[in-house]
């Protein structure tokens, strides 16, 4: 038996991190229905995978979160269609949402009218903001959380000046946050039976891997640099060098380890700034660069794999900086056991994705069905909830629903 079996989650989220955090939930083996509205473009549905993935609204950034949901269509602006989404609140246990703050209010579908038809839901508001404060309005997208919250502040070269991690990373932390707030409320109710509205964003999200950065200048008064590619502990015995087939990174933060380092490299020029460093002191820019520039000029003579070797063995940190090709083929990810995969869905090909990032041995893995069209469940959770044929189909003439097999609507 999975963790989550049998609880049912309602998730009318869009875009990244609510149904990233109602896949978490779908991975642990709660029953999610992603609620789709017949007026929203999702443009998830459309980013990224072949033409044919995207023509069929299964583009690769829909597909590796939302595999395994039952997809439907829902018009939210007509009272008939908020009717609908009640209805199917009451047969659940936890609605996701991640509209503006007052939006889910406005349409009617708010916490207090959702609890007059399940008085224990447990119902999860992500935003960008929250719902308080002078930026609560403020449109939040993870490009711009990055700024706002000073991630970006962190990452960059004084050259480049701050940059955005690669990937949504605000969206991502947000959805795991909001997996996790909804956990602990599933908990709650296990032993008090009551529900509670939970509000999670984006910021508050973003904020937690700040904080030793927070601490360090409220009790310093300095803002630390952008870091480059130095590690956290800012060692001058450490960064990303290229070497004469690609790049590795090397983190060198113990006396030891610089030792072992620069014999494993069988460097003696730099004897004297390394005596510095394990003596407490702290090196110049100039003495900082020469020792980067002495460490990349040895690199750069042999290969990647070979310095792995050599470095691991000398109980030295060190690792290749890895493409998404390289990270896909390292055995590694094998042994680690937690990549799923999953049908594309538009044509015959599987690809494997990221599953949960942690084993347990009560539970085994299931395979993951195919994700769903847009739509693709409409009649059938319908018919679940006690709809008949023709009640459904009138519905969908009505422009009140849609789905696969439906007529189509006004």
């Amino acid at each position: 038996m999975k963790t989550l079996e049998g609880v049912r989650i309602l998730d009318a989220s869009h875009v990244v991190a609510g149904p990233f955090a109602s896949y978490q939930l779908g991975l642990m083996g709660a029953d999610v229905i992603r609620v789709d509205r017949i007026d929203g473009k999702d443009f998830v549905r459309h980013h990224g995978g072949t033409e044919d993935m995207k023509r069929a609204g299964l583009g690769a950034s829909y597909i590796c979160q939302n595999a395994g949901k039952s997809c439907i269509q829902i018009n939210y602006k007509d009272p008939r269609g908020v009717d609908i989404f009640k209805s199917l609140a009451a047969t659940a246990d936890v609605v996701l949402e991640n509209f503006r703050p007052g939006v889910m209010d406005r349409l009617g579908l708010g916490y207090d009218s959702i609890r007059s038809a399940k008085p224990d839901i447990v119902y999860c508001s992500l935003t960008g903001y929250g719902p308080d404060g002078p930026l609560s309005d403020a449109p939040a997208y993870d490009h711009i959380m990055q700024g706002v919250s000073g991630l970006m502040s962190t990452t960059g070269t004084p050259e480049t000046g701050p940059l955005r991690s690669g990937i949504p990373i605000t969206d991502y932390l947000a959805g795991l946050n909001a997996a996790l707030a909804v956990l602990s409320a599933l908990y709650h109710h296990r032993a008090t039976g009551e529900g509670q509205h939970l509000q999670v964003s984006m910021l508050a999200s973003a904020l937690p891997v700040l904080g030793a950065a927070m601490a360090d200048y409220q009790t310093t008064g300095q803002l630390r640099d952008l870091m480059g590619n130095r590690p956290f502990s800012d060692s001058p015995f450490a960064g990303r060098f290229d070497t004469s087939d690609g790049q590795v990174v090397v983190t060198a933060n113990t006396k030891q380890q610089s030792v072992n380092l620069l014999a494993t490299l069988g460097i003696t020029s730099i004897d004297a700034e390394c005596a510095a460093v394990t003596e407490g002191k702290t090196l110049s820019e100039e003495q900082k660069k020469k020792v980067s520039q002495t460490l990349q000029n040895r690199f750069a003579e042999e290969d990647t794999d070979t310095w792995v070797l050599l470095l691991t063995k000398a109980s030295v940190p060190a690792g290749r900086v890895s493409s998404i090709a390289d990270i896909l083929a390292n055995p590694q990810l094998d042994a680690i056991g937690n990549m799923d995969e999953v049908d594309t869905g538009a044509e015959d090909r599987k690809v494997r994705i990221p599953g949960l990032a942690f084993r347990s041995d009560k539970t085994e893995k299931s395979s993951l069905p195919k994700p769903e069209r847009i739509g693709q469940s409409t009649a059938r959770v319908l018919r679940e909830l006690g709809l008949n044929t023709d009640t459904i189909d009138e519905l969908a003439r009505a422009g009140i629903i849609a789905g696969e097999g439906l007529p189509s609507g006004a």
